[in-house]
Protein backbone atom coordinates (compact mmCIF):
# COMPACT_ATOMS: atom_id res chain seq x y z
CA UNK A 1 0.00 0.00 0.00
CA UNK A 2 1.10 3.49 -0.94
CA UNK A 3 2.06 5.48 2.39
CA UNK A 4 0.89 9.54 2.52
CA UNK A 5 3.77 11.44 0.90
CA UNK A 6 5.26 14.47 2.67
CA UNK A 7 5.10 17.41 0.25
CA UNK A 8 7.63 19.49 1.42
CA UNK A 9 9.75 16.53 1.22
CA UNK A 10 9.09 15.89 -1.95
CA UNK A 11 9.32 19.66 -2.71
CA UNK A 12 13.19 19.80 -1.06
CA UNK A 13 14.59 17.04 -2.98
CA UNK A 14 12.88 18.04 -6.14
CA UNK A 15 14.83 21.45 -5.48
CA UNK A 16 17.66 19.72 -5.25
CA UNK A 17 17.98 18.16 -7.81
CA UNK A 18 18.35 21.31 -9.60
CA UNK A 19 21.68 22.56 -7.43
CA UNK A 20 23.11 18.82 -7.86
CA UNK A 21 22.26 19.39 -11.52
CA UNK A 22 24.46 22.76 -11.44
CA UNK A 23 27.35 20.97 -9.70
CA UNK A 24 27.35 17.81 -12.14
CA UNK A 25 26.87 19.61 -15.33
CA UNK A 26 31.00 20.43 -15.85
CA UNK A 27 31.54 16.56 -15.13
CA UNK A 28 29.84 15.83 -17.83
CA UNK A 29 31.03 18.79 -20.46
CA UNK A 30 34.72 18.49 -19.63
CA UNK A 31 37.62 16.49 -18.10
CA UNK A 32 37.30 16.09 -14.75
CA UNK A 33 40.49 17.45 -13.98
CA UNK A 34 40.12 20.80 -15.46
CA UNK A 35 37.00 21.32 -13.78
CA UNK A 36 37.98 24.24 -11.37
CA UNK A 37 41.25 24.56 -12.38
CA UNK A 38 43.06 28.10 -12.87
CA UNK A 39 42.96 28.23 -17.06
CA UNK A 40 39.39 25.99 -17.23
CA UNK A 41 37.83 29.81 -18.52
CA UNK A 42 38.41 31.65 -21.43
CA UNK A 43 36.03 34.33 -21.15
CA UNK A 44 35.30 36.64 -17.85
CA UNK A 45 30.99 34.97 -17.96
CA UNK A 46 32.25 31.37 -17.87
CA UNK A 47 34.89 32.72 -15.24
CA UNK A 48 31.10 34.23 -13.09
CA UNK A 49 29.31 31.12 -13.68
CA UNK A 50 31.99 28.92 -12.37
CA UNK A 51 32.27 31.45 -9.13
CA UNK A 52 28.00 31.11 -9.25
CA UNK A 53 28.47 27.53 -9.02
CA UNK A 54 30.77 27.49 -6.44
CA UNK A 55 29.30 29.79 -4.22
CA UNK A 56 25.51 28.98 -3.97
CA UNK A 57 25.99 25.20 -5.24
CA UNK A 58 28.73 23.17 -4.67
CA UNK A 59 29.16 20.82 -1.76
CA UNK A 60 25.64 22.43 -0.64
CA UNK A 61 23.40 20.03 -2.48
CA UNK A 62 24.56 16.40 -1.88
CA UNK A 63 24.60 18.04 1.66
CA UNK A 64 20.93 18.56 1.41
CA UNK A 65 20.05 16.19 -0.24
CA UNK A 66 22.09 13.84 2.38
CA UNK A 67 19.60 15.18 5.18
CA UNK A 68 16.79 14.14 2.81
CA UNK A 69 17.64 10.78 2.62
CA UNK A 70 18.60 10.40 5.88
CA UNK A 71 14.89 11.71 6.84
CA UNK A 72 13.69 9.72 4.77
CA UNK A 73 15.64 5.97 6.08
CA UNK A 74 14.05 7.76 9.41
CA UNK A 75 10.11 7.38 8.42
CA UNK A 76 11.17 4.31 6.39
CA UNK A 77 12.26 2.21 9.97
CA UNK A 78 9.40 3.85 11.66
CA UNK A 79 7.14 2.33 9.54
CA UNK A 80 8.60 -1.02 8.92
CA UNK A 81 8.33 -2.38 12.30
CA UNK A 82 8.20 -6.19 11.76
CA UNK A 83 10.73 -9.26 11.87
CA UNK A 84 11.96 -9.10 8.06
CA UNK A 85 12.67 -5.15 7.71
CA UNK A 86 16.28 -5.37 8.55
CA UNK A 87 16.27 -7.75 5.41
CA UNK A 88 14.00 -5.64 3.12
CA UNK A 89 15.86 -2.63 3.74
CA UNK A 90 19.16 -3.92 3.16
CA UNK A 91 18.02 -5.12 0.03
CA UNK A 92 16.66 -1.69 -0.97
CA UNK A 93 20.59 -0.91 -0.16
CA UNK A 94 21.74 -3.39 -1.98
CA UNK A 95 19.05 -2.34 -5.00
CA UNK A 96 20.31 1.12 -5.00
CA UNK A 97 24.19 -0.10 -4.86
CA UNK A 98 23.49 -1.96 -8.12
CA UNK A 99 21.95 0.99 -9.38
CA UNK A 100 24.93 3.24 -8.65
CA UNK A 101 27.47 0.85 -10.19
CA UNK A 102 25.12 1.05 -13.20
CA UNK A 103 25.21 4.86 -13.45
CA UNK A 104 29.01 5.48 -12.51
CA UNK A 105 29.57 3.16 -15.36
CA UNK A 106 27.39 3.86 -18.17
CA UNK A 107 26.13 7.57 -17.48
CA UNK A 108 28.41 9.58 -14.35
CA UNK A 109 31.63 9.57 -12.95
CA UNK A 110 30.29 11.36 -9.93
CA UNK A 111 27.61 9.22 -8.74
CA UNK A 112 26.41 9.37 -5.70
CA UNK A 113 24.09 6.27 -4.82
CA UNK A 114 27.23 4.30 -4.23
CA UNK A 115 28.15 6.00 -1.44
CA UNK A 116 24.41 6.56 0.16
CA UNK A 117 23.97 2.51 -0.25
CA UNK A 118 27.25 2.09 1.73
CA UNK A 119 26.87 4.63 4.39
CA UNK A 120 22.65 4.21 4.33
CA UNK A 121 23.62 0.48 5.09
CA UNK A 122 25.75 1.95 8.45
CA UNK A 123 22.90 3.98 9.15
CA UNK A 124 20.34 1.52 9.92
CA UNK A 125 22.82 0.41 13.17
CA UNK A 126 21.93 3.60 15.08
CA UNK A 127 18.31 3.61 13.18
CA UNK A 128 17.21 3.47 17.28
CA UNK A 129 19.47 6.07 18.53
CA UNK A 130 18.49 9.41 20.42
CA UNK A 131 18.02 12.38 18.72
CA UNK A 132 20.78 13.52 21.12
CA UNK A 133 23.26 10.90 19.91
CA UNK A 134 22.64 11.44 16.35
CA UNK A 135 23.38 15.00 16.85
CA UNK A 136 26.80 14.29 18.97
CA UNK A 137 27.62 11.83 15.87
CA UNK A 138 27.56 14.07 13.03
CA UNK A 139 29.77 16.44 14.56
CA UNK A 140 32.14 13.86 14.95
CA UNK A 141 31.64 12.78 11.48
CA UNK A 142 32.34 16.59 10.51
CA UNK A 143 35.12 16.69 12.46
CA UNK A 144 36.36 13.14 10.93
CA UNK A 145 35.83 15.81 7.91
CA UNK A 146 38.09 18.73 8.52
CA UNK A 147 41.03 16.22 8.96
CA UNK A 148 40.42 14.53 6.01
CA UNK A 149 40.45 17.72 3.98
CA UNK A 150 43.44 18.76 6.11
CA UNK A 151 45.04 15.53 4.67
CA UNK A 152 44.02 16.53 1.20
CA UNK A 153 45.68 20.17 1.46
CA UNK A 154 48.88 18.59 2.45
CA UNK A 155 49.01 16.80 -0.79
CA UNK A 156 47.41 19.27 -2.86
CA UNK A 157 50.02 21.21 -4.60
CA UNK A 158 51.91 17.96 -5.32
CA UNK A 159 49.02 16.57 -6.67
CA UNK A 160 48.34 19.64 -8.88
CA UNK A 161 52.23 19.58 -9.86
CA UNK A 162 51.31 15.83 -11.33
CA UNK A 163 48.56 16.80 -13.08
CA UNK A 164 49.88 20.11 -14.79
CA UNK A 165 52.87 17.72 -16.27
CA UNK A 166 50.61 15.40 -17.96
CA UNK A 167 47.50 17.49 -18.60
CA UNK A 168 47.59 17.92 -22.67
CA UNK A 169 47.84 13.67 -22.36
CA UNK A 170 44.78 13.50 -19.67
CA UNK A 171 42.49 15.92 -21.46
CA UNK A 172 43.48 14.08 -25.10
CA UNK A 173 42.44 10.65 -23.35
CA UNK A 174 39.46 11.89 -21.36
CA UNK A 175 38.45 13.52 -25.33
CA UNK A 176 39.30 10.25 -27.12
CA UNK A 177 37.46 8.51 -24.79
CA UNK A 178 33.64 10.86 -24.28
CA UNK A 179 33.36 11.63 -28.26
CA UNK A 180 34.19 8.07 -29.03
CA UNK A 181 31.61 5.27 -29.32
CA UNK A 182 28.94 4.11 -26.50
CA UNK A 183 32.05 1.41 -25.02
CA UNK A 184 35.00 4.27 -25.38
CA UNK A 185 32.76 6.27 -23.52
CA UNK A 186 31.88 3.40 -20.46
CA UNK A 187 35.47 2.40 -20.42
CA UNK A 188 36.74 6.08 -19.71
CA UNK A 189 34.06 6.67 -17.25
CA UNK A 190 34.44 3.52 -15.40
CA UNK A 191 38.92 4.62 -15.03
CA UNK A 192 37.58 8.29 -14.13
CA UNK A 193 35.30 6.87 -10.93
CA UNK A 194 38.03 4.38 -9.92
CA UNK A 195 40.83 7.40 -9.66
CA UNK A 196 38.22 10.06 -8.13
CA UNK A 197 37.01 7.53 -5.62
CA UNK A 198 39.47 7.93 -3.10
CA UNK A 199 38.55 11.96 -3.10
CA UNK A 200 34.88 11.22 -2.48
CA UNK A 201 35.44 8.92 0.71
CA UNK A 202 37.56 11.38 2.34
CA UNK A 203 35.82 14.36 0.70
CA UNK A 204 32.28 13.67 1.25
CA UNK A 205 31.87 10.04 2.74
CA UNK A 206 32.00 11.93 6.70
CA UNK A 207 29.79 14.94 5.52
CA UNK A 208 27.59 12.54 4.14
CA UNK A 209 27.17 10.32 7.45
CA UNK A 210 26.82 13.42 9.27
CA UNK A 211 24.07 14.62 7.33
CA UNK A 212 22.44 11.69 7.34
CA UNK A 213 22.29 11.41 11.24
CA UNK A 214 21.06 15.27 11.39
CA UNK A 215 18.40 13.86 9.08
CA UNK A 216 17.03 10.98 11.21
CA UNK A 217 17.62 13.14 13.84
CA UNK A 218 15.37 15.58 12.76
CA UNK A 219 12.30 13.06 11.86
CA UNK A 220 12.36 11.77 14.81
CA UNK A 221 10.67 15.20 16.03
CA UNK A 222 8.95 15.45 12.49
CA UNK A 223 10.54 18.46 11.91
CA UNK A 224 9.67 18.95 8.38
CA UNK A 225 5.58 17.85 9.03
CA UNK A 226 5.62 20.15 11.75
CA UNK A 227 6.93 23.39 10.04
CA UNK A 228 4.72 25.85 12.47
CA UNK A 229 6.07 24.42 15.81
CA UNK A 230 9.59 24.26 13.69
CA UNK A 231 9.62 26.99 12.68
CA UNK A 232 10.44 29.81 15.38
CA UNK A 233 13.96 27.54 16.05
CA UNK A 234 14.97 27.29 12.34
CA UNK A 235 14.50 30.95 12.22
CA UNK A 236 17.18 31.31 15.09
CA UNK A 237 19.48 28.91 13.76
CA UNK A 238 19.47 31.07 10.19
CA UNK A 239 20.45 34.22 11.86
CA UNK A 240 23.90 32.38 13.37
CA UNK A 241 23.84 29.82 10.36
CA UNK A 242 23.48 32.77 7.36
CA UNK A 243 26.78 35.08 7.79
CA UNK A 244 28.85 32.00 8.92
CA UNK A 245 27.83 29.89 5.71
CA UNK A 246 28.26 33.28 3.40
CA UNK A 247 32.12 33.97 5.24
CA UNK A 248 32.90 30.90 5.09
CA UNK A 249 31.60 29.42 1.18
CA UNK A 250 33.62 32.81 0.06
CA UNK A 251 36.49 31.52 1.62
CA UNK A 252 35.79 28.33 0.27
CA UNK A 253 35.01 30.06 -3.26
CA UNK A 254 38.72 31.99 -2.97
CA UNK A 255 40.44 28.66 -2.65
CA UNK A 256 38.82 26.58 -4.83
CA UNK A 257 38.11 29.05 -7.76
CA UNK A 258 41.82 30.94 -6.88
CA UNK A 259 41.14 34.15 -6.82
CA UNK A 260 43.90 36.89 -5.36
CA UNK A 261 46.40 34.31 -5.50
CA UNK A 262 47.07 31.52 -7.45
CA UNK A 263 47.88 29.07 -4.59
CA UNK A 264 46.53 29.43 -1.16
CA UNK A 265 49.36 29.22 1.71
CA UNK A 266 49.10 25.47 3.46
CA UNK A 267 47.73 27.37 6.19
CA UNK A 268 44.87 28.84 4.17
CA UNK A 269 44.17 25.51 2.92
CA UNK A 270 44.21 24.36 6.22
CA UNK A 271 41.43 27.23 7.09
CA UNK A 272 39.53 26.51 3.81
CA UNK A 273 39.02 22.83 4.70
CA UNK A 274 37.14 23.93 7.78
CA UNK A 275 35.31 26.59 6.69
CA UNK A 276 34.13 24.66 3.95
CA UNK A 277 33.13 21.50 5.90
CA UNK A 278 31.17 23.82 8.25
CA UNK A 279 29.71 26.57 5.89
CA UNK A 280 28.56 24.22 3.63
CA UNK A 281 25.77 22.81 5.98
CA UNK A 282 25.19 26.11 7.27
CA UNK A 283 24.46 27.38 4.24
CA UNK A 284 22.48 24.56 3.29
CA UNK A 285 19.91 24.52 6.30
CA UNK A 286 19.47 28.59 4.97
CA UNK A 287 17.94 27.37 2.15
CA UNK A 288 16.33 24.79 3.64
CA UNK A 289 14.42 27.29 5.93
CA UNK A 290 13.74 29.91 3.40
CA UNK A 291 12.16 27.03 1.46
CA UNK A 292 10.41 26.55 4.08
CA UNK A 293 8.58 30.17 4.34
CA UNK A 294 7.97 29.79 0.55
CA UNK A 295 6.50 26.07 0.61
CA UNK A 296 3.91 27.12 3.17
CA UNK A 297 3.07 30.63 2.08
CA UNK A 298 0.40 31.01 -0.44
CA UNK A 299 2.77 32.06 -3.38
CA UNK A 300 3.94 28.35 -3.69
CA UNK A 301 0.48 26.50 -4.27
CA UNK A 302 0.87 26.71 -7.85
CA UNK A 303 4.78 25.96 -7.75
CA UNK A 304 4.33 23.37 -4.97
CA UNK A 305 3.18 20.72 -7.87
CA UNK A 306 5.83 20.61 -10.10
CA UNK A 307 8.58 20.66 -7.33
CA UNK A 308 7.09 17.59 -5.68
CA UNK A 309 6.51 15.55 -8.83
CA UNK A 310 9.83 16.06 -8.97
CA UNK A 311 10.99 14.59 -5.47
CA UNK A 312 8.51 12.14 -5.43
CA UNK A 313 10.58 10.40 -8.17
CA UNK A 314 14.09 11.52 -6.67
CA UNK A 315 16.17 8.67 -8.04
CA UNK A 316 14.64 8.63 -11.59
CA UNK A 317 15.06 12.27 -12.21
CA UNK A 318 18.51 11.83 -10.78
CA UNK A 319 19.67 9.21 -13.70
CA UNK A 320 17.17 11.45 -16.24
CA UNK A 321 19.57 14.29 -16.07
CA UNK A 322 22.67 11.86 -16.54
CA UNK A 323 20.65 10.21 -19.04
CA UNK A 324 20.19 14.10 -20.92
CA UNK A 325 23.61 15.09 -20.55
CA UNK A 326 25.34 11.96 -21.59
CA UNK A 327 23.62 12.13 -24.48
CA UNK A 328 24.30 15.70 -24.86
CA UNK A 329 28.11 15.39 -24.59
CA UNK A 330 29.15 11.98 -25.49
CA UNK A 331 30.51 10.99 -28.92
CA UNK A 332 27.48 8.46 -28.95
CA UNK A 333 25.23 11.38 -28.92
CA UNK A 334 25.62 15.05 -29.84
CA UNK A 335 29.15 15.04 -29.12
CA UNK A 336 29.32 18.50 -27.13
CA UNK A 337 31.71 17.65 -25.05
CA UNK A 338 34.63 19.82 -24.13
CA UNK A 339 33.28 22.35 -26.42
CA UNK A 340 30.73 24.75 -23.81
CA UNK A 341 32.04 27.31 -21.72
CA UNK A 342 30.42 27.15 -18.07
CA UNK A 343 28.17 29.86 -18.58
CA UNK A 344 26.26 27.95 -21.22
CA UNK A 345 26.87 25.04 -18.74
CA UNK A 346 24.51 27.28 -16.37
CA UNK A 347 22.20 28.03 -19.30
CA UNK A 348 21.42 24.45 -19.76
CA UNK A 349 20.70 23.83 -15.91
CA UNK A 350 17.04 25.21 -15.70
CA UNK A 351 16.02 23.66 -19.07
CA UNK A 352 17.09 20.01 -18.28
CA UNK A 353 15.90 20.26 -14.67
CA UNK A 354 12.77 21.36 -15.98
CA UNK A 355 12.32 18.81 -18.86
CA UNK A 356 12.72 15.69 -15.93
CA UNK A 357 10.31 17.98 -13.42
CA UNK A 358 7.97 18.25 -16.67
CA UNK A 359 8.21 14.46 -17.84
CA UNK A 360 8.02 13.69 -13.36
CA UNK A 361 4.30 15.67 -13.66
CA UNK A 362 3.13 13.51 -17.09
CA UNK A 363 4.33 10.08 -15.24
CA UNK A 364 2.67 11.02 -11.94
CA UNK A 365 -0.51 10.76 -13.37
CA UNK A 366 -0.36 7.15 -14.47
CA UNK A 367 2.07 5.74 -11.87
CA UNK A 368 2.88 6.01 -7.95
CA UNK A 369 6.80 5.46 -9.14
CA UNK A 370 9.19 6.33 -11.43
CA UNK A 371 11.03 3.56 -13.29
CA UNK A 372 13.67 4.00 -11.16
CA UNK A 373 11.65 3.43 -7.91
CA UNK A 374 9.94 0.50 -9.71
CA UNK A 375 13.06 -1.08 -10.12
CA UNK A 376 14.02 -0.65 -6.68
CA UNK A 377 10.70 -1.77 -5.09
CA UNK A 378 11.02 -4.82 -6.63
CA UNK A 379 14.41 -5.51 -5.61
CA UNK A 380 13.41 -4.42 -2.08
CA UNK A 381 9.96 -6.29 -1.78
CA UNK A 382 10.96 -9.65 -4.24
CA UNK A 383 7.09 -9.08 -5.30
CA UNK A 384 5.19 -7.67 -8.11
CA UNK A 385 4.33 -4.41 -6.89
CA UNK A 386 1.17 -1.47 -7.54
CA UNK A 387 2.38 0.44 -10.53
CA UNK A 388 -0.82 2.33 -11.80
CA UNK A 389 -2.97 4.23 -10.76
CA UNK A 390 -6.51 3.07 -10.70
Amino acid sequence: MQTQRIGFLDFLRGFALFGILAVNLPYFAKPMVVVGSLGENQIFLDEIASWIVAFFFESKFYVMFSFLFGYGVALQTREWKDSSASGRYFRRMFGLLLLGILHSAFLFLGDILVSYAILGSLSWLFRNKSRSWLYKFSLLCLFVGILFRMILAYGQDEFHARIAESLPEIIAKSKAGYLGTFWDSVKQRTEDTLLSYPFTILFQWPSILAMFSVGMAAAKSSLLQNWESSRTGLRKLFFWFLPFGILGNFVYLADSRHLFISNFPLQWKIWSAVAETLSAPALCFCYLYLLGLFYHSPKSVGDRIWFESGGNFSLSNYLGESMICSCLFCGWGFGFYDRIGNFVLLLLVPPIWGACLLFSYVWRKFSFFGPAEILLRILTYGKRIKILRS
